[in-house]
C-alpha cells in the first residue's frame, strides 16, 4: 500500500452488517467506531513503524526529519541522543536549529503579547469614559498581572531587552487595535442602532496613531535599575489624572513631553 513503510500491516474490517437492527445505534454503531479506529490506525502505521524501527545510529537528514514531521517525541529524543554522543552526522540540523530559535521567538511572543493587553487596558482606561469605578478597578489589577509577567518574561531573558523597540512597536499596533474593537463595542452597547462599520471608523479617529505611552510608563520596570518587580504607582500621565479622579487615587503625575 502506497505510503506505508515495508512491512507494516493493514488491517481491514469484515463488511457485514446487523440483520435485524436498521438504526444508526447499537452494534452498527460500534461497528462504525470499529472502522474509524482501523483506519486512523492504517494512515499512521507507516509512521509508527519507521519511528518505531529507526536507531539513532541509523537516523539520516532525509529520516530524520520525516520522524521530526510524524513523531515529534520520538525525534527530539532521538537528536538529544545523537549530540551527546557527537554524532553529527546523525544530527537533523535544519530542524534543530529551527528548534532551538523557535523557544527565542516563543519568549520574544510571550512579551510582546503581555505588553499588547497592557497597552489595550492603558488606552480603555483613557478612552472608555462610561466605565464605572468596578470596571476601572478591574482593569488597574490586570495591568498589574500583565506588567509583573512581563518582568518576569525579561528576567528569565535578559537578552530581549535588545529587542524592545521592535517588540514594543509591535505591541502597540496589537494593544491600539483590540482596544478599538473592545471600545466600539462598548459604543454599540449604547447607542445599538449606529452600524458597526460606523463606530469602529469613530474609535479609529479618536484614538492616536502614534503610541502616546512612553515605555518606562508602560512596563513600570528595569532590569538595569535592579528592579524585582513593576512599580506599582508608575503610570502615563494621562492615565494617572483618570485615576486620581475617579478612583480617589494619589498616583504621581509628571510632566508630559512636548511633542
Amino acid at each position: 500500500m502506497t505510503g506505508y513503510a515495508q512491512g507494516a500491516p493493514v488491517y481491514a474490517l469484515p463488511l457485514r452488517m446487523n440483520p435485524v437492527s436498521t438504526t444508526s445505534t447499537g452494534w452498527e454503531t460500534c461497528w462504525l467506531t470499529k472502522c474509524r479506529k482501523l483506519a486512523w490506525y492504517n494512515d499512521h502505521r507507516g509512521c509508527q513503524a519507521m519511528s518505531s524501527t529507526t536507531t539513532p545510529a541509523a537516523v539520516g537528514e532525509q529520516t530524520a526529519a520525516e520522524i521530526y514531521d510524524c513523531d515529534p517525541y520520538s525525534w527530539s529524543v532521538e537528536q538529544a541522543d545523537a549530540l551527546r554522543r557527537r554524532d553529527f552526522d546523525a544530527v537533523d540540523w535544519d530542524n534543530v536549529i529551527e528548534e532551538i530559535e523557535s523557544v527565542g521567538r516563543s519568549e520574544e511572543h510571550t512579551w510582546t503579547s503581555l505588553c499588547s493587553n497592557t497597552i489595550e487596558h492603558l488606552l480603555l482606561i483613557e478612552h472608555h469614559r462610561e466605565a464605572d469605578k468596578g470596571t476601572l478597578n478591574f482593569w488597574v489589577r490586570e495591568l498589574r498581572n500583565f506588567r509583573l509577567q512581563m518582568a518576569s518574561t525579561i528576567s528569565d531573558n535578559p537578552g530581549l531587552q535588545g529587542k524592545y523597540p521592535l517588540m514594543f512597536r509591535k505591541a502597540w499596533r496589537v494593544g491600539r487595535e483590540s482596544a478599538r474593537l473592545k471600545l466600539a463595542d462598548y459604543d454599540n452597547s449604547i447607542a445599538g442602532a449606529t452600524s458597526e462599520k460606523t463606530l469602529l471608523q469613530q474609535r479609529d479617529r479618536s484614538l492616536p496613531k502614534q503610541c502616546p505611552y512612553r515605555f518606562d510608563d508602560v512596563t513600570a520596570f528595569d532590569l538595569k535599575r535592579n528592579e524585582q518587580v513593576p512599580r506599582t504607582d508608575v503610570w502615563p500621565p494621562s492615565v494617572a489624572r483618570i485615576l486620581n479622579s475617579r478612583l480617589g487615587e494619589d498616583y504621581p503625575v509628571r510632566h508630559e513631553r512636548t511633542q
